[in-house]
Parts: structure tokens; sequence; C-alpha cells
């Protein structure tokens, strides 16, 4: 094998390797987002406690762009920078800015712009304050709803900087000076003592008693039914019965569309006939924790996708009317035909291969420098008819049409040990196979002008990577092609037929290929063929399984954490999984046949806000299979936890026998599930906040969803 450098494709296939260098020239418009730290309070002298977070994305695609340089400045007040204010941005789009505030209170502007396009800017404000002193209030009894005076020093006369919290749940702040606040006391309190404390942000006073005498009875919920709560102005909290044993699935949920961002959130949880022994238990702490599991499949997938994206940006400007095609020959067995294949390296290894099986959909081609004892003629044969007689017809009928550039009437699968030497040695897993939509670009260097997917081969002794043997191959690669026969596909009716100016979203994407593997795991069932089935379904339950051990670390929207992790799979693959279970079959073409991108295709699609179809699809990722829900809290036809099975891996912490405090980071488009269970005599008062109880701001849209489960 030769490895031919193809300039042009390199390049490209650089920027998404190695970064799309800003100064490189032909950087098309980007904009900037501030995606987290915005509106923060810190107390003068210090460390903000959050960093400032910026997001860079192409304006066309959305597309986050990597290794853009980002400036920060210090425009209104006293603050500077721990470390350069001169940052590129990462994998994800984001770039960060960690500020130390001066000595003298007051609002702190700092403004973040693209160094080479100076348009692109997005502001931060600030607040360096000194510390709240609570030093008295009004009254030592207060019932719930009524209002009391809070007196000391250093509170914002503007009522809605101040948080009082009444042992974690906020309180309406009605008007505010420096040394006095008026509050209302939540509604929701249960009669009991609660602690009492005004801050600016994070930046927190002492706390003093108050004894609060409970204005209503908790409410009681019948099974199945939903209560959702924002985090927003309204400062709602949700006073739930313990009465018949009755126990709640709650949802903190972050359903923000920045990819890349983190948000803070606490959720805080009151009970109403507390001892004072399970008072004292209150504000128990839980850190989460971030998975791991990269996938090198995942993680070479994410660099073809996105290298698709930079080819057809890029091609939009001199895309002539419809694909190129040509008349050509039905290859026959021994025909021997020249590949260029995308290798380690980002260049092109010259690959002369022979055409061992011809079926009336595939062309198996393998590799001449393929190693001796491979796959054998009736291997090949059961390959090829696998791929006619489930694959092709399956997915194409879910999803639409493959292009045909070469006229050939077949898409050809090509075994090659270039596939073998993308792993590298000692890596924990391998890359089995893809394609890459440079092949449907005719115009551009290194494409094989046709419809071509990329297989690894056997390589028992190890002479391209880690020994493979050969039931590797029989067992992965026909999942891997009908995952990547799906991206063929889609790349013909967005980019060939539809013109779209943009690729969609990798995790959209990455859903739907995962979702092909699951309709030819369902063919395979209703044959009754238990063995294909599960040679389809173990992947996607797999990944399934290692997210829902630990969802909250774990964004929808791949991107956000960016690693191309296993767990990032998994939840993609549950989503449209969820999406198919509502709407049917159905709406896995109309997400492949369109322009549209992202959240606002799916949302297009299901005619859903964004926010609300990530509650209820949370939901039934835990309620699916139990009764007295409503039907959208599930995944029709289908029992989740039947389905994944080998050990369901939601398994919620169950709270509510005292009070309790939980906080972390959401990324956006994440969840955390709990479980709360109050005592069968008492209440539990349940809240969701941002930072140490305070307000979060709106672009983290916080979301509680609670659901009343016996």
């Amino acid at each position: 094998m030769r490895a031919v450098r193809v300039r042009a494709s390199a390049l490209l296939l650089c920027l998404v390797a190695c970064g799309e260098n800003p100064t490189e020239p032909g950087l098309p418009p980007v904009s900037i987002v501030a995606a987290s730290g915005d509106g923060q309070f810190g107390a003068v002298g210090q460390a903000l406690p959050a960093r400032l977070q910026v997001v860079v994305s192409t304006t066309s695609t959305g597309t986050p762009r990597k290794e853009v340089g980002v400036l920060w400045q210090v425009v209104e007040g006293d603050a500077t920078f721990s470390g350069s204010p001169a940052t590129l941005t990462d994998k994800s789009g984001s770039s960060f800015a960690s500020i130390r505030l001066g000595s003298v209170p007051g609002d702190v502007v700092i403004k973040a712009s693209v160094t080479e396009q100076e348009s692109a800017t997005v502001n931060f404000t600030v607040f360096a304050v000194d510390r709240p002193a609570l030093d008295a209030l009004s009254v030592s009894e207060a019932a719930a709803g009524t209002a009391i005076t809070l007196s000391g020093n250093n509170f914002s006369p503007t009522p809605d900087h101040n948080v009082v919290l009444f042992s974690g749940i906020r309180g309406r702040v009605t008007s505010a000076s420096s040394t006095e606040l008026e509050v209302l006391v939540p509604v929701c309190l249960p009669t009991r003592s609660v602690q009492v404390t005004a801050q600016l942000g994070a930046v927190k006073s002492e706390a003093l008693a108050l004894e609060v005498t409970g204005a209503s009875d908790a409410t009681v919920l019948s099974v199945g039914e939903v209560v959702d709560m924002a985090d927003d102005s309204s400062f709602p909290c949700l006073r739930l019965s313990g009465l018949g044993g009755a126990s709640y699935l709650v949802q903190a949920m972050s359903a923000s569309t920045i990819g890349g961002a983190q948000h803070d959130f606490e959720v805080t949880g009151l009970v109403g006939d507390a001892s004072p022994q399970a008072q004292r238990q209150a504000g128990a702490q839980a850190t989460l924790e971030v998975a791991g599991g990269v996938s090198p499949q995942a993680r070479f997938e994410e660099l073809l996708r996105r290298s698709e994206a930079v080819l057809v940006r890029e091609g939009v400007a001199r895309r002539q009317t419809g694909p190129l095609r040509v008349e050509g020959a039905v290859p026959s067995v021994g025909h021997t035909r020249t590949f260029q294949v995308f290798n380690a390296d980002s260049e092109f290894d010259e690959v002369n291969a022979v055409a061992k099986y011809v079926g009336a959909r595939a062309a198996l081609y393998v590799d001449e420098k393929a190693p001796g004892g491979g796959l054998s003629t009736s291997d090949l044969a059961d390959f090829g008819r696998r791929f006619d007689e489930v694959i092709y017809p399956t997915v194409r009928n879910a999803f639409g049409d493959e292009s045909d550039l070469d006229g050939n009437q077949r898409v050809v699968i090509l075994f090659t040990p270039t596939v073998n030497s993308l792993t590298p040695r000692g890596s924990t897993g391998f890359v089995g196979g893809f394609y890459y939509g440079i092949d449907l670009l005719p115009d551009r260097e290194g494409s094989n002008n046709g419809e071509i997917f990329y297989s690894l081969v056997p390589d028992p002794a190890g002479e391209f990577s880690d020994a493979r043997p050969k039931q590797n191959v029989l067992e992965v690669t026909p999942a891997v092609l009908a995952h990547e026969f799906q991206h063929m596909v889609h790349f013909n009716e967005r980019v060939l037929v539809l013109e779209a100016a943009s690729t969609e979203a990798l995790w959209l994407s990455e859903g739907l290929a995962q979702m092909a593997e699951e309709l030819v795991a369902s063919e395979y069932e209703l044959a009754e063929n238990s063995f294909a089935t599960q040679l389809f379904r173990v992947g996607n339950s797999g990944r399934a399984r290692r997210y829902l051990a630990n969802p909250s670390s774990t964004s929808l929207l791949v991107g956000a954490g960016g690693r191309g992790s296993l767990e990032e799979r998994g939840v993609g693959w549950l989503h449209v999984l969820y999406l198919a279970a509502q709407k049917g079959v159905g709406v896995l073409g109309q997400l492949t046949r369109t322009t549209t991108t992202g959240t606002d295709n799916v949302t297009a699609r299901v005619g859903v806000p964004w926010e609300e179809l990530l509650a209820d699809w949370w939901a039934a990722v835990y309620l699916d299979g139990q009764d007295g829900v409503a039907s959208r809290l599930t995944y029709p036809g289908l029992d989740l936890r039947e389905f994944l099975a080998n050990d369901f891996a939601l398994n919620p912490e169950a709270l509510g026998s005292a009070d309790f405090t939980r906080s972390g980071s959401l990324w956006s488009s994440s969840v955390q599930y709990y479980i709360v269970v109050p005592t069968l005599q008492g209440s539990v008062t349940l809240r969701l906040g941002g930072e140490a109880g305070g307000a979060s701001p709106s672009g983290a849209v916080l979301r509680m969803r609670v659901i009343r489960l016996d």
C-alpha cells in the first residue's frame, strides 16, 4: 500500500483533527455566545466562583470552532485576569477566563471577542460585592406566605439581586435597600424551624433562626401526575405529601442548547416532620462525577463527520445542480480496482483490491495486502447476502435513498488492513469500519467517486495493529455497516439531493445511524433469529447502560463533553429510539430528509418545545413499562427495562427521610434523577436553584419535573 498525500483533503481533515485555525485564510463568519458565568457575584478582592465561558461556532451551521482566538478585556469596573487574557477555543468551541475582582464594589463588564473577527463579541456583567451581614429579623415566628423584614448591611438595593433562603427555599424580596430587605416567607414551607440567610450570588451571610407556621397542607398527587417547575422569577417550590406511602421521581435538568456549557444547580428538600436529629442532617452534599469510556470507533467517526461538515460548507459555493453521475458497469468477481483509503496519518493509502462477491446490492472487494487466512468465500457470501437481504432494504425503507454516483447500482464494501491501522496498538476498543462523505464529492482529491464502506480485515497475527481474529470481523462489522450505510443515505438525501448548506448536528446524525442498527436488529427479531438480533443490538444496549449509570455526566448534545464517548452515543440512541416509539418509524426519514439541523430539526418534526420534549423523554427512560403513566412518558410498544436487560443501570438516589441538599453541575441538555420518599405522616418541600441555591442564569434553562410513582 502506497501512502499518497492529498493536500486539499489532508488540510480539510487537519482542520478537524488539529483545529480550525483562525490564522488560516477563509475563516467563515462566526458567532460567539456567553455560555456560563454571566451575572455572577463575587466578594471584593477574591476570584469569581466560576470561570467565564464563551462558545464560538460557525454562524451558518452552528458547528463549534476549535482553536479560534478569543481576547478578553475588562471594559468597565475593577478586575484582573488570572492567566492570559488571550485564549483559544477547545474542541467544543469553548474558551474560558478566570477573573479576580478588585477591591472596589460595583459592576464589572468584561468583553470577549474573536481576534480574527472583532465584530463577533459578547459582554459579561459580574458584580463585586461586600459580604452581606444579617443582623436581625423583624419577628422570631412567622406564617408561610407572610412578609418579614431583614436588617443588616451590604444588601443590594436591587430586590432581585438579593437571595434570601429559608433553609434553602427561596423567598421573594419585594423591596430592598442596603440595610433592609422585605421578603415573603415561602408559602410551601411546613411548620418547623428554618435558617434564614441573605446572599448575593454565592456570597452568603450568617444564618438566623425563624419559626415558621405552615400555611397549607402538602400537595397530594395521583399516581402518574406530573408537576413541572422552572427556576424563574416566580420562585416556585412544591410541598409533597407522604400520605399513602407516596414516592416521587424528581428530575433536575438543564434544557439549554448551548453545547459545551455546564450549569450549577442545587436541589433542596425540607421534611415537614423532621426530628431534631433529622434537621441536623441537612446540607449533605453530593458531587457529580464524570464517566469515562472513549470509543475509538466513535472518536474516528466524529472526525469524519466533522470533516464532512467542512467539505460541505466549503463546497456550497461551487456545487453544480445535482450530483455528478456516470454510467458504470456492474463489477464481476475477479475485477481489480484501485481505491484511495483514508489512513491514520490523515492521508490516503492507494489500495489495490479484488472483487470477491457481487450481489444484488453489494460488491465486496478484498485488499490484495490483506493477511492470509482471512474471510473465506463462504464468509463473504454470507456477509453480502446479509447486506442485500436485510441491511439494504431496512435502512432505505426507513431513511431514504443512497446515491449511485458510479452508476454500478451497488454499494462497494472494501475489506482493507488500512482500517485495522486506524486503531493504535494497545487501544481499548477499535475502529471496525467507516464511510466517508468525500467519496460522494467527485470534485475532491481523495474521492473514489462512489458509494463505499471500508471494513477492517482479519489479522490474527497483529501485522497492522493489535491482533484481530476473524470472529471479530464477523461479529462487529455487520452492525457498523448498517450504521455507516445510514450515514451514506443521510449524506445523499441532505447534501446531494436537498443541497443543504451544512451537515446534520453530530449528536442527531449519530443517533439516527445507531437507530439503523436497531431497525436491522428488529427485522431479525421478527424472523426469530436471536443470534443476528443480538449481533445488531448489543452495541446500542451496552452504550445505553453506560449512559444510564450516570446520566448527569453526559449531554445529549455531543460536543458538550467533546469526548466521542460511549455514554454520548448511548444517550443519542435512547433519544432517537424514543422519537421513533412516540411518532412512528416514519419520523426517522423526516429527520433525515431535511435541511434543518439539530434541536430545530427535532422540534419541527415532533411539534413539542425542546424543554418539554426533554422532560417527557427523560421521564420515559425511567417510567417505561410502569402502569398509570401517560403515553408520552413511555416508549410505546417497548419495555425499556426488559429491552436493555442485564441490570437496568438507572438507579436514582432515594431521599426524603431527612433534610437534604444535592448540588453539582449539569451539561446543557442533561439530567439528574432522584427518588423522593416522604415519611408516611410527613412531607418534603422541594426547590431547584442555581449555584448555592441562588438564581440560575436564563441560559441554563433549569427545570424540575416531579412525578408520583406510587
